[in-house]
């Protein structure tokens, strides 16, 4: 089940030549099931009652089902703060600290991760830590057939450190670079964009895709201080700026999903809202910032926010559903001897409804199905991590809602005047 998210749609002009590449071939959102294991008509001897069903659902109409995703990820100083949670046994690896560049950025505005908490000296329960681990969880439920990953920096500038790859390695090295460079610096979140930009419309380093869905995912603990404010001063044409960029990018068709972490985020979400909805994606607000280990995953990029798999001979729903960020879907369901009618429902965010339906015949004996356990193992180990921010998903779920209310008025607001004229160093 993906977390419910409210999707905020913007306008604007554009007038990059970005739209030559990406603009062509988008249409009407349909929903669309594909049941890719079992086959139709497939006959099943397994020790295990419960079999493996898996596929992809998708709202965007396209002759594939590639998608490129593009990790934008804050590096400022300011993710070297606690992120709220001891993660333990990270698999992280030694981070440098501040890597010898100086201070991280202190928060503009006083309480919160910012003014007079001093920075981590072991990273690895940082918000930095808990951004790498995010993005790291997310790679290990992704498709690298159909799937592309890149992974982009901001801070003082922007650095693209992993053009869009099929290769999960390469990109799990790339965020592990990431977290051993360690924070450092101002928010330069307008240029972050545009460098994803670049790589999704294949003017950079990456190949270009015509016939794939393309995002950004953002994960930021801040709001934009550069280029106008030096790193060291809150200004709106920094902000400006950054909701300018989001807005090229959507209107080119890629879509930006903001995860705003932590108070000092929260406490000016003009430019993670903004930026969300410039671009026609997902403003999520995640007040604990560890808390991003269980949000990051339930965004739909394919325009699904719901699925359910059902035996229809027997009732029975799947025991375990993971349906992932791309649109693939695993899922365990349990079987009766004989034949079994398997349905696969899948809702699009605007409502419209698709299913897909396969029969499969099903016997006890042979031997156990290694797919199927692996599928099992995966799931409980995932399920542990969450578990260990000590909060129920169900928790997390209605803290966001509540938090995305209280960000949606404060965007509205203005920061008082001498908050923006004596901007604390950061």
């Amino acid at each position: 089940m993906v977390l419910p998210n409210l999707r905020i749609l913007s306008g604007g002009f554009f007038t990059t030549s970005v739209l030559v590449f990406l603009a062509a071939g988008l249409g009407a959102k349909e929903p669309r099931v594909e049941i890719l294991s079992p086959r139709d008509g497939a006959r099943i001897v397994q020790e295990q009652s419960t079999i493996l069903v898996s596929g992809k659902v998708s709202a965007q109409e396209s002759r594939t089902p590639n998608v490129d995703i593009v990790f934008v990820i804050d590096t400022s100083g300011s993710t070297a703060h606690y992120a709220g949670v001891d993660f333990g046994d990270s698999k992280l690896p030694t981070a440098s600290g501040l890597g010898g560049r100086g201070s991280p950025q202190i928060g503009i505005f006083g309480g919160g991760l910012g003014l007079g908490v001093p920075p981590l000296r072991d990273l690895r329960n940082s918000i930095l830590a808990a951004e790498v681990g995010a993005a790291r969880r997310l790679l290990t439920q992704l498709n690298p057939e159909t799937t592309r990953v890149g992974v982009v920096t901001f801070a003082e500038q922007a650095q693209l450190v992993q053009p869009l790859t099929h290769d999960y390695q390469q990109a799990k090295q790339a965020l592990e670079e990431i977290f051993i460079k360690g924070p450092y610096g101002g928010t330069n979140m307008a240029e972050g964009i545009r460098a994803a930009i670049r790589e999704l419309a294949g003017l950079g380093r990456s190949e270009r895709r015509t016939d794939a869905v393309k995002v950004q995912l953002l994960l930021t603990d801040g709001f934009p201080t550069l280029p106008i404010g030096g790193g060291r001063k809150l200004t709106l044409e920094d902000t400006d700026l950054a909701i300018s960029a989001a807005r090229i990018a959507g209107k080119a068709g890629i879509k930006i999903h903001v995860f705003a972490l932590g108070e000092e985020a929260l406490s000016y979400p003009r430019a993670a809202v903004g930026i969300a909805g410039a671009s026609g994606g997902i403003f999520t607000p995640v007040v604990r910032p560890a808390d991003i280990l269980g949000v990051l995953e339930d965004i739909s990029v394919v325009g699904i926010d719901y699925i359910t798999v059902l035996n229809e001979t027997t009732g029975q729903k799947a025991t375990q559903l993971r349906l992932a960020t791309d649109g693939f879907f695993s899922s365990a369901l349990p079987v009766a001897e004989g034949l079994n009618r398997i349905q696969v429902l899948a809702r699009s965010g605007d409502g419209s409804i698709a299913r897909g339906t396969v029969s499969v015949y099903y016997e006890h004996g042979g031997k156990r199905s290694l797919e199927l356990e692996v599928f099992l193992e995966k799931e409980r180990n995932l399920k542990l991590e969450v578990e260990r921010l000590g909060k129920t998903r169900e928790e997390i779920e209605r803290q966001i809602d509540r938090g995305r209310e209280e960000s949606l008025k404060r965007s509205q607001n203005l920061p008082p005047a001498n908050e923006i004229n004596e901007g604390r160093p950061r």
